[in-house]
């Protein structure tokens, strides 16, 4: 019953924080970190809560993209290009009608395929050793850089600092404080909570703040666009499932995360119909459902990597692998592939955050334009709040504000230079892993052992593969994040 509960709970606090513009998941669970000793004694709470919250902002996202011509979050902003131009005429509930049940389809079909089959995955990976562990991380960094960004170079730059910040604090062999500057307070590391919170959130807010709002068409016969909406989505299934496929494929490669998935599946909708009566971009509901497609399925193979390998699929799941960590669930161990209570907790409270979000969503569509088309002070300022609060949670002084705004100014600069802020979350997050295995590596192996095992092989030729077409064939519309 607990687990059914703190399921509910998430579900709603999910859902409200996906209605906030540029908040999504990953402040909603920024915010959970000074109530993490609510979760100590039973940690597959946690679990429940944190899934149910993913699947539901992720849902939520939607709104704010259709009504607001603002992303719900980065894994939405594709959904703006054809969802603001039909909310301007008047069709918001026809498109978040679409929007939802696209996303929430191709939520379960790829969900069931990864949160069913997770434990046979997990057998696979017991094939892994140090070499294809640092093969993997090859391949994370490659598809972080090549991939998710044009600007391959400052991709490597963002990364680089990515991985230096994450090195400050005490070095694990010697013991000796590294990069600290003499500054007693980083002898611990820069924490997580004020990175995600300065270099993530904090500049969406300031660029929701930028863009001006444009007055959209008072929806009628929101019941009719409803139904609307979802026949739209069975009409253009192909397209939908087209966009979850893109979703999957880049949910499971690690690093790259929903930011690039949308937009992929958006490219592939537009490429696939090249002759259509109304333009893309002024209002056609198959760029909805494309780009909706890749929402939901992207955030459920993101797990694949970040459960199994404890490399996280998407920077958002760079705070679930902190969470977890917290309360003694530490992914990618033997430990914790053989826990099969964890993949029943996650398995079922995703099913269950996904039927259940799915018809609040529906039943709130037609209230979705006056609930959430608010003054930009009245979510601003709390989400603020929040982030500045959770980031004090440390030791409270001043340090806490220091480090945050220095975040902060940092995450406003990489956006404003285009530094992939994707590519330095995953550099920091990784950062002790990748030193770790470094250092494993050089000490039981040669150079060029890997060469020798055909599994580190195969993810090396993968690297490779992801670097190439990066280069050369990337044409994705993102150009940072």
């Amino acid at each position: 019953m607990d687990y059914a509960i703190w399921t509910l709970a998430g579900i709603v606090y999910g859902f409200v924080m996906g209605l906030v513009p540029v908040a999504g998941a990953a402040t909603a669970l920024i915010a959970l970190f000074p109530f993490i000793d609510v979760f100590r004694a039973d940690p597959y709470i946690l679990v429940c809560f944190s899934t149910a919250i993913v699947v539901a902002s992720t849902i939520g996202d939607s709104f704010a993209s259709v009504v607001l011509n603002i992303p719900g979050a980065s894994g939405s902003a594709a959904t703006m290009v054809d969802g603001f131009p039909l909310a301007q005429q008047g069709q918001a509930g026809r498109a978040l009608s679409a929007a939802i049940t696209t996303s929430v389809v191709n939520g379960a079909i790829w969900g069931v395929l990864v949160f069913a089959f997770l434990p046979v995955y997990a057998t696979w990976v017991l094939n892994f050793g140090i070499p294809e562990m640092m093969m993997f991380l090859l391949l994370a960094f490659c598809s972080v850089v090549f991939v998710n960004s044009q600007y391959w170079f400052r991709g490597i730059l963002a990364l680089a600092l990515g991985v230096f910040v994450g090195l400050i604090g005490q070095d694990p062999i010697t013991g000796a404080a590294r990069f600290t500057g003499g500054w007693d307070y980083l002898a611990a590391g820069v924490q997580l909570v004020p990175i995600m919170a300065g270099i993530l959130a904090f500049p969406e807010l300031v660029e929701a703040y930028r863009r001006r709002r444009v007055a959209v068409t008072p929806v009628t016969g929101n019941w009719a666009q409803i139904v609307q909406g979802m026949r739209d989505s069975w009409q253009h299934r192909w397209d939908g499932l087209r966009g979850g496929f893109v979703g999957a494929v880049i949910g499971i490669v690690p690093g790259i995360g929903g930011n690039i998935a949308d937009w992929l599946a958006y490219g592939q909708t537009v490429a696939a119909n090249p002759r259509e009566s109304v333009p893309f971009g002024t209002g056609n509901i198959k760029g909805v459902i494309g780009a909706e497609g890749a929402n939901n399925a992207q955030k459920a193979t993101s797990y694949v990597p970040t459960i199994l390998f404890g490399v996280p699929g998407a920077p958002f799941e760079v705070i679930i692998l902190a969470l977890f960590m917290m309360v003694g669930l530490e992914l990618g161990t033997p430990s914790l592939l053989a826990d099969t209570q964890f993949f029943a907790a996650i398995g079922l409270s995703y099913a269950a955050a996904l039927v259940i979000t799915f018809v609040l969503a529906m039943l709130f569509v037609r209230w979705a334009q006056r609930a959430i088309n608010l003054p930009f002070a009245w979510y601003f300022w709390p989400v603020m709040a929040v982030l500045i609060w959770t980031s004090a949670q440390y030791t409270g002084y001043w340090e806490d504000y220091a480090v945050f705004a220095m975040c902060c100014v940092l995450g406003l600069a990489m956006r404003e230079f285009k530094l992939s802020r994707a590519a330095f979350i995953i550099g920091f997050a990784l950062s002790d892993q990748l030193e770790k295995i470094w250092y494993q590596y050089h000490m039981l192996y040669s150079t060029w052992d890997f060469a020798t095992r055909p599994i580190a092989v195969t993810l090396c030729v993968l690297a490779i593969t992801v670097t190439v077409w990066g280069l050369f064939f990337n044409r994705s519309r993102i150009s940072y994040i």
